[in-house]
């Protein structure tokens, strides 16, 4: 009997030890006690305050007249996290987003009005100095977001020469055409032009065989909508010639469908946007090319 009775004490000892957290986190999740309003400093490894030469060049060269913001302290959260990414160097945030000035911001300007290119061009840009390596083996080098945020990686490889002024600019004008078809949709016969080659596995084909198959390079095989921008980038940004080019070297087939591409390109800026984009495609070669010259 007493063995029962010491037993039972011991079990309800047991339980009272294990309700008493259980207490415990209750009452402590009722404290009255108030929430901070302002953020935290430095989470993530952001830091909110800027350099004030920057800052005043962003100001009036893109805010005041495009309503822009350019985001280039370093925050994880405005891109993929979960990749090792870099902070640009603060030398060349004015550089890039000169450069972005004077190959697109301007020829849209010169080709259309200050109100189409306030609305095509996203209000947030966000600069980070290294590309955003995929574990199969691809890397970005640009993204845009729902027409608002376009994101330019690989910063820190600035040089004022025409590789970087080129890479910096497809990558620009890729995301930029994004936005413009998301904003009004291209024809669809530009999506049966060859589907049958659209594909997951892009990156396992050479440009070789993406200029036999009637694309600019490999990753435009990735859907028909990167396919459109990725021609409309090759068109502004190498020019017509590259063009040419790589349609003397692909397949009878890949002739056809480069031409109907860029046909159908030439329509959607003319239909859609009322947009020469002949002369748009001049304006962006001697943006570039006054660029280089300009800082070298």
């Amino acid at each position: 009997m007493k063995a029962n009775i010491i037993k039972t004490d011991i079990i309800r000892i047991l339980i009272a030890l294990l309700l008493c957290p259980l207490v415990f986190s209750y009452t402590s999740c009722n404290k009255d006690a108030a929430l901070p309003n302002d953020p935290i400093d430095n989470l993530g490894g952001y830091k909110p305050e800027g350099n004030p030469e920057i800052d005043a060049w962003i100001k009036s060269n893109l805010t005041q007249p495009f309503n822009i913001a350019v985001k280039y302290q370093y925050d994880p959260f405005e891109i993929d996290y979960m990749k090792v990414t870099t902070p640009p160097k603060e030398d060349y945030v004015i550089p890039t987003m000169r450069l972005v000035l004077s190959c697109m911001a301007n020829p849209y300007l010169k080709n259309s009005d200050s109100t189409f290119v306030k609305k095509i061009i996203p209000k947030l840009w966000v600069l980070v100095g290294s590309a955003q390596y995929n574990n199969d083996g691809t890397m970005v080098l640009g993204q845009a977001e729902g027409a608002n945020k376009i994101t330019i990686m690989d910063v820190n490889k600035y040089a004022p020469n025409e590789q970087f002024a080129i890479n910096t600019n497809y990558t620009v004008h890729h995301e930029t055409a994004h936005i413009l078809h998301q904003t009004k949709l291209y024809s669809q016969q530009f999506k049966f032009v060859n589907p049958e080659y659209y594909t997951a596995t892009w990156h396992n084909y050479s440009d070789k065989e993406a200029f036999d198959l009637g694309f600019v390079r490999n990753y435009a095989m990735a859907s028909s909508d990167e396919d459109f921008v990725e021609t409309i980038a090759f068109l502004l940004v190498k020019g017509q010639q590259a063009y040419n080019d790589i349609i003397s070297n692909s397949s009878a087939a890949g002739k056809e469908r480069l031409r109907i591409k860029e046909q159908l390109v030439v329509e959607y800026f003319k239909d859609k946007w009322s947009i020469d984009f002949r002369q748009l495609q001049t304006d962006v070669r001697a943006g570039i090319s006054s660029y280089i010259n300009e800082n070298n």
